[in-house]
């Protein structure tokens, strides 16, 4: 529990998608999804968002059937052993005081 007069935390959903660029070179695009005030709603939206992007892989007809791997920190969807998106709660360390 946050002592008074302490900023509350707030939780920071990002993906990180593997994609083709120029050349068609893999590159890596990082994406802001939003920011919540509880760790359970940012987990629970960044699951919903890994459930979608595995559904819109399935339909796709992409080769390989996407899992979605609980890790510590969010949820990995992969295409056999390639990471293809990931979805990272992040605790924003502007809100936490330091120590002295």
């Amino acid at each position: 529990m946050a002592d008074p007069g302490d900023t509350p935390s707030t939780f920071t959903v990002f993906q990180f998608s593997l994609e083709t660029g120029k050349k068609d070179r893999p590159t890596q695009r990082t994406t802001n999804l939003g920011s919540y005030c509880s760790v359970e709603a940012a987990f629970d939206d960044a699951r919903c968002r890994a459930n979608l992007a595995s559904s819109q892989i399935k339909q796709s007809g992409a080769f390989g059937a996407p899992a979605i791997v609980d890790t510590e920190w969010g949820y990995d969807l992969r295409l056999g052993p390639l990471t293809v998106h990931r979805f990272w709660v992040h605790e924003n360390l502007s809100n936490q005081r330091l120590l002295k």
